[in-house]
């Protein structure tokens, strides 16, 4: 069995400077307030100097460091059942998802961990997949406040993803608005576009948020499960809610076309940004609380608090977040539920379809079970029953025409079917990306 191992080498080669250029049409607007992001970054970090975005000196985020990760044994995970598992779909669902504007809206790929190895030989084979099945658009997520949230780890991460969109131009395309989208769709391209889970990205400069949003990141999830400058995480007893730094950074998110993502945080932080928002608000990839009574979920409020600002609720497909039976294989009656329960609560125009899939998913399943994954996920043992079965999660390309078909089973539209592939969330997306 593989070690941990607490250093990794960077991605051979480099990235052409033109990777993350600004397209064409870009707002003037726009360009006078990433000038300004920009110096924020250059100047902030290194020299502890206090750029105009950041509120004050008690409210600046510590720097962050890589984390010093204990030695454990990595397991193989790789032939759990739902690995393997076939789901059989008609080809008229096929075809719908092929025909409507699909967007998986969190691609979990953690650079390198949750890949085979740094290199990660499988991305193309695994975009292809996604592609093949009928796929659009992918929200890559290469970093996370729970891992490494340095900024050497952030930048790292983006790197490995843009050197493997280098590798075959032809096949994919960053993105940052919906002409991009429309543009990737038109040359028969994979659009991607990068999405951080949780705030240190920003290392308490709110000013980033134009930098990241200009380098590809749509959105950003204010907290990763615990408490941190923004707000209490979903795990957080106390449910608190959004801070005053956490204000001025969801003004920023609104202000730099950057949406507002609450998945993974507590309610009241989440519901006090939604109110605190002037633009549509998301989930990227949660369940129903109603249906899996797991802190992973969303409440009735919180969705209902999502739809009433006109954004989306996307559902995710962890088997162990979506059935608290932590089955092996995560089936399209369990997911039914979540869509089902959502679109009665809120209307179809207000839920869509966020895999939370892991490429490599071993890494994540071993780390789980140790005392600092529990620490990540305090819930009692939970997760670490979880981690032990490898984390069940189907793949986008692997699901995605069966539970089509489910829906339409149960008397959904062509249209209400396309509306939760991805039309809800590019209708979104054309509000708040600009």
């Amino acid at each position: 069995m593989d070690k941990m191992t607490q250093q990794v080498d960077l991605v051979e080669g480099h990235v052409a400077s033109d990777s993350i250029g600004t397209g064409k049409g870009r707002e003037l607007s726009r360009r006078s307030m990433l000038k300004t992001s920009v110096g924020a970054a250059i100047g902030g970090a290194a020299a502890m100097i206090l750029p105009s975005g950041i509120v004050n000196a008690t409210d600046q985020p510590k720097a962050v460091s890589a984390p010093k990760l204990p030695d454990f044994e990595i397991k193989d995970y790789s032939k759990i059942p739902q690995r393997t598992h076939q789901y059989p779909a008609s080809e008229r669902a096929k075809k719908i998802v092929r025909d409507s504007m699909a967007i998986d809206t969190l691609f979990s790929g953690l650079w390198p961990s949750q890949w085979s190895s740094p290199k990660a030989p499988e991305f193309h084979d695994e975009m292809d997949k996604c592609k093949a099945a009928g796929f659009n658009v992918l929200a890559a997520c290469p970093s996370a406040d729970s891992l490494d949230a340095s900024v050497e780890g952030i930048m790292k991460g983006a790197q490995f993803y843009l050197s493997k969109m280098k590798e075959r131009p032809d096949n994919y395309m960053l993105i940052r608005t919906t002409k991009d989208i429309d543009e990737a769709h038109k040359q028969n391209k994979l659009g991607i576009y990068f999405t951080h889970q949780g705030t240190q990205i920003f290392g308490g400069d709110i000013d980033r948020v134009g930098l990241w949003r200009e380098m590809g990141y749509g959105y950003c999830l204010l907290a990763y499960n615990q408490r941190n400058d923004v707000g209490d995480g979903c795990f957080e007893i106390e449910n608190r809610g959004l801070t005053a730094y956490g204000k001025k950074l969801v003004d920023a998110y609104n202000r730099y076309g950057m949406l507002v993502d609450v998945s993974h945080t507590g309610e009241r932080t989440s519901l006090d940004a939604i109110e605190r928002s002037s633009q549509p608000v998301i989930s990227s990839h949660s369940g129903a609380k109603a249906i899996a009574d797991y802190q992973r979920s969303l409440t009735d409020a919180v969705i209902k608090g999502v739809a009433a600002t006109g954004g989306v609720c996307s559902i995710n497909m962890v088997a162990a977040f979506m059935d608290t039976s932590n089955p092996d294989i995560l089936t399209t009656d369990t997911l039914f539920q979540h869509i089902d329960y959502m679109v009665n609560l809120v209307g179809i125009d207000h839920v869509g379809f966020g895999s939370d899939y892991i490429p490599n998913i071993n890494f994540t399943a071993s780390i789980i079970q140790t005392p600092m994954g529990q620490k990540v996920f305090p819930d009692g043992g939970y997760s670490a029953a979880v981690g032990a079965k490898g984390f069940p999660t189907p793949a986008p390309y692997q699901i995605v025409a069966a539970l089509i078909d489910k829906m339409l089973e149960n008397g959904y539209s062509e249209a209400d079917c396309g509306k939760f592939l991805g039309g809800n969330m590019y209708r979104v997306f054309d509000q708040v990306w600009v």
